[in-house]
């Protein structure tokens, strides 16, 4: 099925996740540590007792998450992430960094969804630039760890991409099926340039 329908509105990648609804698996004592802190665009990368400039999560019974929804469909092409540098490497390490496209309209998050991995790191960090291979297409960008009873610090997430189309209009022509995307060529994927 030709996506020639899809006219992009900008014709290079740029941050669009700041402000954007977050959610996280969980909040830590205190609960100011909301997920929104990822997207405020405050890059301190320090909490003090006054003051909190990171989300993160508590330790639970799963792996800790952290997830922003986009609004729409974007290809991403990188995820750029500011952990705490006060303290605490260890709340950013072995994680992945998920795609999330849903299959159909009206889901709640990540139900009924595909997911696609971006990138995965081992090591502890403080900041990553993650670039993400191949065409990775999706609504919501989820960052887990792959442990459980570990805490996820986040200071700031960015999301680099290009806006693709609201899911009303573009789920039926991107749906969860790996061949979907295999006939698209460059040329259907690129940016159409006002004349």
């Amino acid at each position: 099925m030709p996506l020639n329908f899809i006219l992009y509105t900008q014709c290079r990648f740029t941050e669009v996740a700041r402000y954007k609804p977050t959610k996280q698996s969980s909040n830590s004592e205190p609960f100011y540590r909301f997920s929104s802190k990822a997207v405020d665009g405050d890059y301190s990368q320090q909490m003090t007792s006054s003051i909190e400039f990171c989300s993160e999560t508590s330790v639970g019974n799963e792996p800790s998450w952290w997830a922003v929804d986009l609004g729409a469909i974007y290809e991403i092409s990188n995820v750029v992430i500011y952990g705490r540098n006060d303290c605490c490497e260890e709340r950013l390490s072995n994680f992945i960094i998920e795609i999330i496209r849903p299959c159909r309209d009206n889901i709640d998050w990540f139900e009924d969804s595909r997911i696609d991995v971006c990138y995965h790191q081992q090591e502890p960090t403080t900041f990553l630039n993650a670039s993400c291979h191949n065409k990775m297409i999706g609504k919501f960008v989820r960052i887990r760890l792959s442990n459980l009873n570990d805490r996820l610090a986040l200071c700031e997430v960015e999301v680099h991409g290009i806006f693709i189309g609201f899911l009303q209009t573009a789920f039926t022509f991107l749906s969860c099926h790996h061949e979907d995307l295999d006939g698209i060529t460059e040329q259907q994927f690129k940016c159409l340039k006002k004349q």
